[in-house]
């Protein structure tokens, strides 16, 4: 059943990860693959969101250093494009 703060949007998805959502409701996981798409997609991180705190607190300390950046891609196991380019 719909609500009034529920906004329709049609996606398109690979059919192994449509048959997963289907499998999912008649297993009575969820109640319909609009139910598991929507559990999923609360679970996961507003990444979004993430990133522009992170952009706002590097502004605040006046921006990160080459050698800030290759120490976090290096702990975190990352390679930036800003890096490969130098």
């Amino acid at each position: 059943m719909y609500d009034y703060c529920m906004k329709r949007i049609t996606i398109s998805v690979p059919d192994e990860v449509a048959t997963k959502a289907e499998h999912a409701v008649a297993a009575g996981d969820a109640a319909n693959v609009s139910a598991y798409f929507s559990r999923l997609a609360l679970r996961e991180p507003d990444w979004a969101s993430a990133r522009a705190v992170v952009a706002e607190m590097v502004a605040e300390i006046g921006g990160l250093s080459l050698s800030d950046i290759a120490w976090a891609e290096e702990t975190l196991g990352l390679r930036s494009p800003v890096l490969a380019a130098t």
